[in-house]
Protein backbone atom coordinates (compact mmCIF):
# COMPACT_ATOMS: atom_id res chain seq x y z
CA UNK A 1 0.00 0.00 0.00
CA UNK A 2 2.72 2.21 0.39
CA UNK A 3 4.72 1.52 -2.70
CA UNK A 4 1.21 2.43 -4.34
CA UNK A 5 0.86 5.78 -2.36
CA UNK A 6 4.80 6.57 -3.63
CA UNK A 7 4.25 5.67 -7.51
CA UNK A 8 1.06 7.74 -7.11
CA UNK A 9 3.14 10.67 -5.60
CA UNK A 10 5.75 10.60 -8.12
CA UNK A 11 3.38 10.35 -10.84
CA UNK A 12 1.82 13.19 -9.56
CA UNK A 13 4.81 15.16 -9.23
CA UNK A 14 5.75 14.17 -13.20
CA UNK A 15 2.72 15.06 -14.26
CA UNK A 16 2.86 18.14 -12.15
CA UNK A 17 6.15 18.77 -14.04
CA UNK A 18 4.38 18.16 -17.51
CA UNK A 19 2.52 21.71 -16.88
CA UNK A 20 4.84 24.01 -15.69
CA UNK A 21 5.97 26.36 -18.28
CA UNK A 22 9.65 28.77 -18.71
CA UNK A 23 7.03 31.74 -17.44
CA UNK A 24 6.54 30.04 -14.28
CA UNK A 25 9.82 28.97 -13.63
CA UNK A 26 11.74 31.79 -11.75
CA UNK A 27 14.63 30.72 -9.79
CA UNK A 28 14.82 33.62 -7.73
CA UNK A 29 11.12 32.63 -6.55
CA UNK A 30 11.34 31.44 -2.77
CA UNK A 31 7.75 30.31 -2.92
CA UNK A 32 8.15 27.94 -5.46
CA UNK A 33 7.89 24.33 -3.69
CA UNK A 34 10.21 21.41 -4.52
CA UNK A 35 8.45 19.59 -7.06
CA UNK A 36 8.37 22.74 -9.07
CA UNK A 37 11.48 24.09 -8.78
CA UNK A 38 12.70 20.03 -9.79
CA UNK A 39 10.04 20.09 -12.85
CA UNK A 40 11.36 23.61 -14.06
CA UNK A 41 14.90 22.03 -14.15
CA UNK A 42 14.68 18.70 -15.48
CA UNK A 43 11.97 19.94 -17.69
CA UNK A 44 14.27 23.01 -18.95
CA UNK A 45 12.35 25.96 -17.78
CA UNK A 46 14.68 27.65 -16.19
CA UNK A 47 17.02 27.11 -19.42
CA UNK A 48 14.39 28.86 -21.54
CA UNK A 49 14.27 31.72 -19.33
CA UNK A 50 17.81 32.03 -18.93
CA UNK A 51 17.50 31.70 -23.24
CA UNK A 52 15.29 34.23 -23.39
CA UNK A 53 16.81 36.59 -21.00
CA UNK A 54 19.96 36.49 -22.81
CA UNK A 55 17.90 36.78 -26.48
CA UNK A 56 16.37 39.68 -24.89
CA UNK A 57 20.14 41.19 -23.74
CA UNK A 58 21.17 40.89 -27.35
CA UNK A 59 18.14 42.84 -28.67
CA UNK A 60 18.54 45.96 -26.19
CA UNK A 61 22.96 45.96 -27.05
CA UNK A 62 21.80 46.29 -30.94
CA UNK A 63 19.41 48.66 -30.15
CA UNK A 64 21.57 50.58 -27.78
CA UNK A 65 24.23 50.47 -30.58
CA UNK A 66 21.64 51.87 -33.26
CA UNK A 67 20.64 54.90 -30.32
CA UNK A 68 24.23 55.51 -30.40
CA UNK A 69 24.80 55.99 -33.83
CA UNK A 70 21.56 58.07 -34.43
CA UNK A 71 22.98 60.15 -31.53
CA UNK A 72 26.38 60.48 -32.96
CA UNK A 73 24.71 61.76 -36.03
CA UNK A 74 22.89 64.47 -34.96
CA UNK A 75 25.86 65.47 -32.78
CA UNK A 76 27.64 65.44 -36.38
CA UNK A 77 25.31 67.78 -37.37
CA UNK A 78 24.94 70.52 -34.87
CA UNK A 79 28.55 70.88 -35.00
CA UNK A 80 28.39 70.91 -38.76
CA UNK A 81 25.33 73.87 -38.07
CA UNK A 82 27.25 75.51 -35.10
CA UNK A 83 30.33 75.32 -37.64
CA UNK A 84 28.41 76.84 -40.54
CA UNK A 85 26.46 79.68 -38.49
CA UNK A 86 30.36 80.73 -37.17
CA UNK A 87 31.16 81.03 -40.57
CA UNK A 88 28.45 82.85 -41.47
CA UNK A 89 28.82 85.45 -38.76
CA UNK A 90 32.28 86.08 -39.20
CA UNK A 91 31.69 86.88 -43.50
CA UNK A 92 29.34 88.94 -42.30
CA UNK A 93 31.32 90.76 -40.06
CA UNK A 94 33.93 91.01 -42.38
CA UNK A 95 31.67 92.30 -45.20
CA UNK A 96 29.94 95.21 -42.23
CA UNK A 97 33.68 96.29 -41.72
CA UNK A 98 34.41 96.24 -45.16
CA UNK A 99 31.33 98.46 -45.79
CA UNK A 100 31.96 100.87 -42.91
CA UNK A 101 35.83 101.64 -44.45
CA UNK A 102 34.16 101.87 -47.94
CA UNK A 103 31.16 104.24 -46.71
CA UNK A 104 33.47 106.18 -44.74
CA UNK A 105 36.55 106.42 -47.55
CA UNK A 106 33.74 107.25 -49.88
CA UNK A 107 32.39 110.00 -48.27
CA UNK A 108 36.09 111.46 -48.14
CA UNK A 109 35.93 111.50 -51.90
CA UNK A 110 32.50 112.85 -52.24
CA UNK A 111 32.66 116.04 -50.98
CA UNK A 112 29.82 118.15 -52.46
CA UNK A 113 28.37 116.36 -54.61
CA UNK A 114 24.83 116.01 -52.82
CA UNK A 115 23.30 113.27 -55.08
CA UNK A 116 26.12 110.58 -54.39
CA UNK A 117 26.27 111.91 -50.61
CA UNK A 118 22.36 110.85 -50.20
CA UNK A 119 23.00 107.40 -51.77
CA UNK A 120 26.13 107.17 -48.91
CA UNK A 121 23.94 107.95 -46.17
CA UNK A 122 21.26 105.85 -47.08
CA UNK A 123 24.06 103.01 -47.44
CA UNK A 124 25.03 104.22 -44.06
CA UNK A 125 21.57 104.01 -42.59
CA UNK A 126 20.79 100.78 -43.92
CA UNK A 127 24.02 99.71 -42.43
CA UNK A 128 23.06 100.94 -39.01
CA UNK A 129 19.36 98.81 -39.40
CA UNK A 130 21.48 95.65 -39.69
CA UNK A 131 21.86 92.70 -37.83
CA UNK A 132 24.00 93.31 -35.19
CA UNK A 133 26.06 90.89 -32.49
CA UNK A 134 23.43 88.94 -31.05
CA UNK A 135 20.85 89.44 -33.21
CA UNK A 136 18.41 86.78 -33.55
CA UNK A 137 16.98 87.58 -37.24
CA UNK A 138 16.43 83.90 -39.24
CA UNK A 139 19.12 83.60 -42.15
CA UNK A 140 16.82 84.27 -44.68
CA UNK A 141 16.35 87.79 -43.28
CA UNK A 142 20.38 88.60 -43.42
CA UNK A 143 20.78 87.22 -46.79
CA UNK A 144 17.12 89.89 -47.58
CA UNK A 145 19.51 92.55 -46.13
CA UNK A 146 22.36 91.81 -47.51
CA UNK A 147 21.15 91.45 -50.86
CA UNK A 148 19.96 94.93 -50.64
CA UNK A 149 22.71 96.35 -49.66
CA UNK A 150 24.37 94.61 -52.36
CA UNK A 151 21.92 96.46 -54.70
CA UNK A 152 23.04 99.96 -53.08
CA UNK A 153 26.82 99.60 -53.49
CA UNK A 154 26.23 98.38 -57.29
CA UNK A 155 23.99 101.91 -57.90
CA UNK A 156 26.37 103.69 -55.61
CA UNK A 157 29.36 102.42 -57.88
CA UNK A 158 27.50 103.27 -61.36
CA UNK A 159 26.69 107.03 -59.87
CA UNK A 160 30.62 106.92 -59.28
CA UNK A 161 31.37 105.33 -62.84
CA UNK A 162 33.80 102.53 -61.47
Amino acid sequence: MQLKLIAMAAGMSILAGCATTSDGCVASDGDASLVTKLSCDVGGGYRARVDANEQQVLLDREENALLRDVLEQIEAQQHATQNELKVTRAEQDNLEHSMRWLISRLQQHTGEQLGLQQQLNSLEDKMQQGPQAGDSRSLEERQAHLKSLQSQVSRLQESLGY
